[in-house]
């Protein structure tokens, strides 16, 4: 976890400077959900193969082939800042390689966890998982924004090298439970498994699996929102306000992370880890609808670090849930499968984003519309109305959820 840790703090620096820099350069929110969409298909669309390579190979060689192409990106990147030839359509190269990284350590790192904690532990493990990410979120607009004033795009690209290339040192001195132990159907004629069987293995298991298919479809509709919101936050913040304003909320929505992070770690959470599910996704719905509303700086902070709080509760009772429910030996397959379909609309919420932003809620917040009395005019008040909606969206499914029976899994205890 810190080795992951280690390089997210790069690479979240380096997506600081880069959305910063694309926005100041172009000021189109078109190109920056454009480029957003580009750096999340990849990890959509390779997610089943990183799924049967995670299974089937060393996690530890799979970490490092990880960190090696990264590395290797971030370089490129690099030298195209120092030469003065850093464009948007580069960056969209970057962040999707990037977003191939993630499709492949992500259910690695995952998956060793599982194998490496008893269940007893595994909350509070994912809860200090959550926390080091919260401590991640906290520092990397800080030093983002210092790193983009001091010493540019460049000095930024040569930051998170370095993170890479420690991480890459770190990683090969650990050492990974093996990737595969079962022996069951799906064998080619030489012993080894096929890959289509891989992956079909993958889906007959969360196939069979009702309540697990009810809990991913719960996160596939929240997903929408938090991704739209996700897109256009930074466009949002910086269309009526700094980018001094737009680090500090990005740190108190970490700090909110931390700290709900080592609550959550300290006491393993919710005893019905379905219940932590739908809470951290009220409370995300709550804020973002708030966030979309208000201007002055210090109540932002105030929702940002309430925001920051719910990924903690969302995420950790998820991971839990499903560390508990699938067979360790199918987690790499059956975990990016989970997370190919629970983001499977992200890139058509995020192209969804422009017109909804751009044609349904500007004519809306035009001067003399009850709206714009609400969310202001322009930009800001678009993009505060879009964000809004996204709230609103999450709102609506955590009642759906609750109002047909609930997130409850076979694996969950009882509550007393």
């Amino acid at each position: 976890m810190v080795a992951q840790a280690t390089t997210s703090l790069g690479t979240a620096v380096t997506g600081f400077g880069m959305n910063v820099w694309v926005f100041e350069e172009t000021g189109s929110f078109t190109l920056f959900a454009t480029l957003a969409v580009v750096a999340a298909l990849p990890a959509l669309l390779l997610a089943p193969v990183a799924g049967v390579v995670v299974d089937r190979y060393d996690r530890r060689l799979v970490l490092l082939g990880c960190q090696a192409a990264g590395g290797v990106m971030l370089a490129a990147t690099l030298i195209a800042a120092v030469t003065d030839s850093l464009s948007p359509p580069l960056v969209g190269v970057l962040w999707a390689v990037m977003s191939t990284v993630g499709a492949f350590s992500w259910p690695a790192v995952s998956a060793s966890i599982t194998v490496l904690s008893s269940p007893e532990q595994r909350p509070r493990v994912n809860g200090l998982a959550e926390t080091l990410m919260g401590t991640v979120t906290v520092g990397s607009p800080v030093l983002g924004a210092a790193l983009y004033r001091l010493i540019g795009i460049e000095g930024i690209a040569a930051f998170d090298l370095v993170s890479y290339l420690a991480c890459l040192v770190l990683i090969a001195y650990m050492r990974f439970p093996a990737a595969r132990e079962d022996t069951g159907p799906g064998r080619a004629a030489g012993g080894g498994p096929r890959f289509g069987d891989d992956l079909r293995e993958a889906w007959r298991f969360l196939s069979g699996r009702r309540d697990l298919l009810r809990l991913l479809f719960f996160f596939v509709l929240v997903n929408v929102g938090l991704s739209m919101f996700t897109v256009l936050y930074s466009p949002y913040v910086l269309s009526f306000t700094s980018i001094g304003v737009l680090g500090v909320l990005l740190s108190l929505g970490g700090a909110g992370t931390i700290v709900a992070g080592i609550v959550y770690s300290a006491t393993g959470g919710p005893a019905a880890k379905h219940v932590g599910v739908l809470a951290g996704a009220l409370l995300a719905g709550l804020s973002m609808a708030a966030l979309g509303l208000l201007r002055e700086p210090y109540v932002l902070y105030a929702v940002a670090f309430l925001y920051g709080t719910s990924v903690p509760l969302l995420n950790a009772s998820s991971q839990t849930i499903w560390q508990a429910n699938v067979p360790p030996a199918l987690q790499g397959r059956v975990f990016s499968l989970r997370r190919m379909l629970a983001w499977s609309m992200a890139p058509v919420s995020m192209v969804a984003s422009i017109p909804l932003a751009e044609r349904f809620a500007a004519p809306l917040v035009r001067e003399g519309r009850p709206a714009a009395g609400i969310w202001g005019t322009g930009m800001a008040g678009a993009l505060g109305l879009t964000a809004t909606l996204c709230g609103l969206l999450c709102l609506l499914v955590v009642v759906l959820a609750q109002a047909t029976g609930g997130l409850r899994t076979e694996g969950e205890p009882p509550v007393d």
